[in-house]
């Protein structure tokens, strides 16, 4: 089997281990790249439509394909196919693992075609499901809530191939992760992003007074930022098609098998995940359906983006680390090596957390001033960002929790227990679910914000308790040493961007600019300090041991 010389790997596709920092610094990039056009599609998207009830109904549709991929296959494509085409790459000869594999990408794609055309037909239904919770009188308001059902059900419509191709792009991700080819994965949502602000900048430029009536008057706006946001989505998989050929993958073909003993085990495996996704899914539709009763302008789309804006960090850095990390812990898994596996367990999640950590110390301190800043033309006082800020801020406090709740999920696929991820799941979206109606009467969007911290941080504290209980203790206390070392210097770090931030206090215009730039950059300059010295009492301590050891009789 061929593979490219850029990333040298074994006859079953494994990268060495000294490759996989390079691996992982390749996925940074290309992610942290993806998420600032990301970013920039976020701003083209305000500037383009606004906080308006159009940009809600905007959101809303173009939000539910990714729901409803996730329900058909995503939830148990990410958590069964690389396991199993690692294991079958590791255990069984190249033919019998590439029959297998052609036979589980062969059913996905008939199913991801089935579950689009279905979903073209059902968009009306879909679109009223969100709005089961708001009621409007007969008048004015009643009429403004059918045109946005109208307008979102017409995006929804232009908006279903997307399934199809989301589906496409996992299933290439999984084969090239399956090589220990990750780069590729990470770098295309950039040409789906450009697509995607250029279409909104088109949008702005013929239509610089958007509404919901206009939109509903005039089919062409419609189609214009339905088929235009799809497009992007078709060039980030086309662009994987390269890669994919680069890859080495002769022996894939298409081939109709669904009783093969390979597809009965996803499905065997599936069903659990299957159930998981389900409970995801139904706690994100109370979640945006709440968000549609909430008061302000448009919560949907302050919940939309506060959320966007949270998972940018995890997305840059632990999305690449667990990436980088997930077929190595379902090789050593398959194979036996359970030292191996705990070597790797506690290296990846240590290593997320020595990030996200004082990301979200940074992003709960400057919410409020950095997205008035990108969204909010400049102006902390905006009504149209005040809510956003404070959902940012409320979703950091839960970011860490967040982080390590979907590391413990990565981890148990590997190890393929999809059923306790279902359990820990299950918990996760009942409090979710039980703290969104709580709290939305009493804080509106921000309550949903909160609800989902609340969440993910008691989620993640029971499935660390899940893997001790079947893995033992993680790790030596020495190897979470440096995670104490990134507290101590995220602690500093927060007291330092909290008195820059309010010592400055500008509240718009390039004050404001300034404020969050300074912050910020004091911030990390604090944090790689304090890390250092931590670091040094750390080497001196341990010296001054080793010579006590050394020294005694």
């Amino acid at each position: 089997m061929t593979t490219s010389r850029a990333s040298p790997v074994d006859h079953r596709g494994v990268l060495p281990a000294a490759n996989l920092p390079r691996a992982t610094l390749g996925m940074a990039i290309g992610t942290a790249i993806s998420r600032l056009t990301g970013v920039g599609r976020l701003l083209a998207l305000a500037y383009a439509l606004g906080f308006l009830r159009l940009t809600d109904a905007y959101n809303l549709a173009n939000t539910t394909p990714n729901m409803l991929y996730d329900v058909v296959l995503g939830g148990v494509l990410s958590a069964t196919f690389i396991p199993v085409f690692v294991d079958r790459l590791a255990t069984r000869s190249p033919r019998e693992a590439w029959r297998a594999i052609s036979a589980i990408v062969t059913l996905a794609l008939g199913v991801l075609v089935v579950a689009s055309c279905l979903a073209w037909v059902l968009s009306p239904w879909i679109i009223d499901a969100y709005t089961v919770f708001r009621h409007a009188p007969q008048g004015g308001a009643h009429h403004a809530l059918d045109q946005e059902r109208a307008v979102a059900t017409t995006l929804l419509r232009w908006f279903v191939p997307q399934i199809f191709f989301y589906g496409l792009i996992s299933l290439m991700t999984a084969l090239l992760n399956t090589r220990s080819r990750f780069g590729a994965p990470m770098w295309v949502p950039i040409a789906n992003n450009l697509v995607s602000i250029g279409v909104l900048l088109a949008f702005h430029a013929l239509v610089p007074k958007p509404s919901l009536a206009g939109a509903e008057l005039h089919p062409h706006q419609l189609v214009l930022l339905g088929l235009g946001t799809t497009l992007g989505v078709v060039a980030q998989a086309l662009l994987l098609l390269p890669s994919l050929v680069r890859a080495g993958l002769p022996r894939l073909r298409l081939r109709w098998e669904p009783r093969h003993e390979a597809v009965q085990t996803v499905l065997r495996l599936g069903a659990w995940t299957f159930g998981f996704v389900i409970a995801n899914q139904v706690a994100l539709y109370v979640v945006l359906a709440l968000a549609v009763t909430a008061k302000g302008p448009a919560p949907v789309s302050s919940y939309t983006y506060a959320y966007t804006f949270m998972q940018m960090p995890y997305a840059v850095v632990a999305v690449s680390i667990m990436s980088a990390v997930t077929p190595d812990l379902s090789r050593s898994w398959a194979i036996g090596d359970l030292i191996g596996f705990h070597h790797r367990l506690v290296r990846g999640l240590r290593a997320v957390l020595a990030v996200i950590l004082p990301a979200a110390v940074g992003m709960v301190l400057l919410a409020k001033p950095a997205v008035a800043l990108l969204l909010g033309h400049g102006v902390t006082t905006t009504s149209d960002t005040t809510d956003t800020g404070a959902c940012l801020a409320i979703l950091g406090v839960g970011l860490p929790g967040f982080c390590t709740f979907l590391y413990v999920v990565r981890v148990l696929q590997s190890m393929q227990r999809p059923e306790a991820a279902f359990w820990l799941y299950l918990i996760e979206n009942g409090i979710n679910v039980i703290a969104a109606f709580g709290l939305v009467g009493i804080l509106g969007v921000r309550g949903l914000a909160a609800s989902i911290s609340i969440a993910y941080s008691v989620a993640a504290v029971a499935g660390i308790f899940v893997l001790r209980h079947w893995l033992g203790r993680l790790g030596s206390s020495e190897s979470w040493y440096p995670l104490r070392r990134v507290l101590g210097a995220t602690a500093t770090m927060g007291v330092t961007v909290l008195v820059v931030s309010n010592l400055l206090g500008a509240t718009h215009g390039i004050a404001l600019l300034l404020r969050v730039l300074s912050s910020m950059a004091a911030g990390i300059l604090v944090f790689f300090g304090a890390a250092s010295a931590f670091a040094l009492r750390h080497e001196r301590e341990r010296s001054l041991q080793g010579r006590h050891r050394h020294s005694s009789p």
